[in-house]
């Protein structure tokens, strides 16, 4: 089986959000299952800069009426095949996203995928695409390829990562793309690329079941529920895992002191102390509340701003927040700094080594997300012993089993409804536990670092449904 996946970001070359752990890991783990998988994405200045990849050749793809180059680069990463299409007038820039031609720049790399396969030699069984930044290219192998064998027989899987981003832009979009006007593209008078990925792919994932069944409604589809609607069928939720080579705590540089199952008793305590010292807080034996987050609507800062001073004031909880995003989110964790110098500690930016420390040294970690198509910080912290605590919502709900004071079963804590006071509720309740029922924390401890997080049984799944399209 030879798959290749075409995504606008990977780990560990370009990343802004969990995509890109996605593709770094995914491909690796079915390289185990026999398959031939393969990555290839934009050629961005940051990965340019570092001289990483070799000159393969380059084609042409005709686009906003003319003729544009585009090279294509080759890399090797933990055994996996990485191609990048290079363009200075598109991918030359500091940041991934956020310009005002990004439709143009995704457009033009969907043409050039498709483009950069004569050069590298590479015709998959499977072109698995992801997110709105290669929805066009389904449509676009069906449209201008079919007519030649070596595309004409490749399947197409199209996977969504998080529906609210959709790539939508005017109808002038049609001219730049040369191509005729087609109903897979239009919606609402503007040009979907995630519809058209929808529509035209022979099958179409997203990151798990509970998700899967979210976008199907009003609530969570951002009108595009009814579109799933029609691909019911052949739609399906698989959850994410997580690179546990890579989030292994018993072998992570990042942290203090290393641990396992079988010494966590012993390493989290020594982690803890340590990121206590760090943030400059007493080591006092109380819960220690960590988050590691963008600071956006959709992560569930605000369900916090009006209830920590009361965690505060009527528990001996600390908490060491870190992300960055929203203005207001930033200052409000600026401000309770400021308030509660020796309750309270927050780091505005991203640091992979703090993360990794705040994964290991914090008793409970903090996602109260209104929504979560998979979510990735919950299951690290798993694999590290901190207990999750969650709202109940895609990748959430699967993966976290909520604490049962009678039968001593879970992996962390959880909530239903969106609503600060529900959230207050299951802060005191993971904090009365830590504090009275040590035996009840120690427990669910060992069942969380118990749980198979690992991309293997995700892969397989993977693996069925490529061969579902191709035999």
């Amino acid at each position: 089986m030879r798959v290749l996946f075409c995504a606008s970001e990977s780990a560990p070359f370009a990343k802004t959000g969990g995509l890109a752990d996605v593709i770094g890991a995914l491909p690796k783990a079915l390289l185990k299952k026999d398959c031939d998988a393969r990555v290839i994405m934009p050629y961005y200045k940051r990965i340019k800069d570092k001289n990483q990849a070799y000159y393969k050749g380059y084609a042409y793809v005709r686009i906003n009426d003319r003729m544009e180059y585009l090279g294509v680069f080759h890399a090797e990463y933990e055994g996996v095949q990485f191609y990048f299409v290079d363009s200075d007038r598109y991918f030359n820039r500091d940041g991934l996203y956020g310009y005002g031609d990004d439709g143009e720049r995704f457009a033009f790399f969907c043409f050039a995928v498709l483009e950069a396969m004569k050069v590298v030699d590479f015709f998959p069984d499977v072109l698995h695409c992801n997110d709105w930044q290669t929805g066009l290219i389904p449509y676009v192998l069906k449209t201008n390829y079919h007519y030649y064998p070596q595309y004409n027989r490749i399947k197409t899987v199209y996977s969504i990562h998080n529906i609210q981003y959709q790539g939508i832009f005017p109808m002038d979009m049609m001219r730049i793309l040369y191509m005729p006007y087609s109903s897979s593209l239009e919606f609402d008078n503007c040009i979907n690329f995630m519809k058209a990925g929808i529509l035209e792919a022979n099958i179409v994932t997203t990151v798990s079941e509970t998700y899967k069944n979210e976008v199907l409604t009003d609530q969570y589809g951002y009108r595009l529920n009814s579109i799933l609607g029609l691909r019911y069928f052949d739609f399906y939720g698989i959850l994410n895992g997580i690179d546990v080579e890579k989030y292994d705590p018993s072998n992570d540089p990042n942290i203090y002191h290393p641990y396992d199952q079988a010494t966590v008793l012993e390493g989290k305590p020594a982690n803890k102390k340590a990121l206590l010292e760090e943030f400059g807080l007493n080591q006092e034996d109380v819960p220690l509340f960590g988050l590691v987050s963008r600071l956006a609507d959709q992560k569930g800062i605000e369900l916090l701003m009006p209830i920590i001073e009361d965690v505060i004031h009527y528990s001996n909880a600390k908490f060491i927040l870190m992300g960055s995003g929203d203005a207001v989110y930033e200052n409000f964790f600026r401000e309770m700094e400021g308030k509660y110098p020796d309750r309270f500690k927050c780091y505005i930016g991203y640091s992979d080594r703090i993360a990794q420390r705040i994964y290991a040294g914090c008793d409970i970690f903090l996602m109260p997300s209104k929504f979560e198509p998979c979510g990735l910080g919950q299951m690290i912290a798993m694999r590290y012993g901190t207990l999750p605590l969650v709202r109940e919502t895609g990748g959430l709900k699967d993966t976290v089993i909520p604490y049962n004071q009678y039968t001593q079963e879970g992996t962390g804590f959880s909530f239903a409804h969106f609503n600060p006071i529900e959230l207050k509720d299951v802060m005191f309740l993971a904090i009365n536990t830590y504090n009275e029922h040590k035996d009840a924390w120690t427990n669910l401890i060992k069942q969380a670092m118990e749980k198979d997080y690992s991309w293997s049984s995700s892969a397989a799944k993977y693996m069925d449904l490529y061969k579902k399209i191709t035999l």
